[in-house]
């Protein structure tokens, strides 16, 4: 008998679906071995058909979200938290640093690109106070984190959860793909803003530009830094930060720029809190960043506390 497979989208991008149909001919030897039985990217199909497992996309930021993911739960004996939204609240997390208040009055009759004062009517889905992962709501037996993952840990996660023979998911970081090399060399200057560098085979930190590379989770195969842009963190934090509550990105990367090319780490780390939208934005809402006693993300952005 096939095993069938159930997928929800919550508050994303919906990108992580789009991967799953990326898979091209890896979904079609998928499909020798299970059952669709609810994709709403390929299928029209609102209700929750039992299923062996679930995969979500996206965080929870409303109460339709909730109530979704309750849903999924429910109806599906093994979850997977699928893509970097629904494990660590990913890009939209930065709404984790406003109240719904202040989000509603931007958009709606402030902001620049507002709607004219025509506020979302009653009867639509409720922002809840704040973005949170999957696992903060419902329990999540599977984590795949990415943005979106490659299909080849798509496939490989998917086989995982299924119990079927797949490659291990590996706990390397992005560097482990990465085919630049690293040099200890003198840098004058913090390259601020940069995502590209000079010297197309050596490693970004040695050349003054941070990346993201070194403490970020391999869910990518690297193609950021291999095709010439340093590493922006999709996936997540690597296992190392996740484990360790005293490691933290900024005080990481710093030390590695001290090293290699002589920078401050005082100013490095500077950098990482006066930047800290862009250089914790995929995983901001989720307390393996904000729990650390070390990290006060809503102080260094100037965001409201809670």
């Amino acid at each position: 008998m096939k095993a069938r497979i159930s997928t929800e989208w919550l508050s994303g991008c919906s990108g992580c679906h789009v991967a799953v149909v990326d898979l091209h001919e890896k979904l079609l030897a998928l499909v020798d071995e299970v059952e669709f039985v609810r994709v709403p990217v390929l299928m029209d199909e609102t209700s929750y058909p039992e299923a062996d497992v679930g995969v979500v996309e996206g965080a929870i930021r409303s109460d339709h979200d909730r109530e979704a993911a309750q849903r999924m739960r429910d109806s599906c004996k093994t979850l997977v938290a699928f893509g970097t939204c629904a494990v660590y609240g990913g890009p939209s997390g930065i709404g984790w640093l406003y109240e719904p208040s202040t989000i509603l009055r931007t958009a709606y009759q402030e902001g620049r690109s507002n709607a004219g004062d025509n506020a979302p009517a009653a009867g639509l889905p409720q922002l809840e106070d704040s973005v949170t992962p999957l696992d903060q709501v419902v329990e999540v037996d599977v984590y795949l984190p990415g943005c979106p993952p490659h299909p080849f840990f798509v496939a490989a996660g998917l086989r995982a959860a299924l119990g079927v023979a797949a490659p291990p998911l590996t706990a390397q970081s992005v560097c482990s793909d990465c085919n630049r090399v690293m040099r200890k060399q003198s840098v004058a200057t913090l390259q601020r803003g940069a995502l590209t560098a000079p010297e197309a085979h050596t490693c970004f930190l040695s050349q003054g530009v941070v990346c993201l590379g070194s403490v970020a989770l391999n869910r990518c195969h690297a193609p950021c830094p291999n095709s010439g842009v340093a590493c922006t963190g999709c996936a997540g934090p690597a296992l190392e930060l996740i484990r360790e509550p005293h490691l933290d990105l900024r005080t990481l990367v710093a030390k590695r720029l001290n090293l290699l090319t002589g920078l401050p780490r005082e100013e490095v780390v500077a950098y990482f809190q006066e930047s800290a939208k862009t250089f914790y934005a995929y995983a901001m809402a989720s307390p393996v960043v904000y729990g650390k006693p070390t990290v006060e993300m809503r102080a260094w952005t100037k965001g409201p506390q809670a």
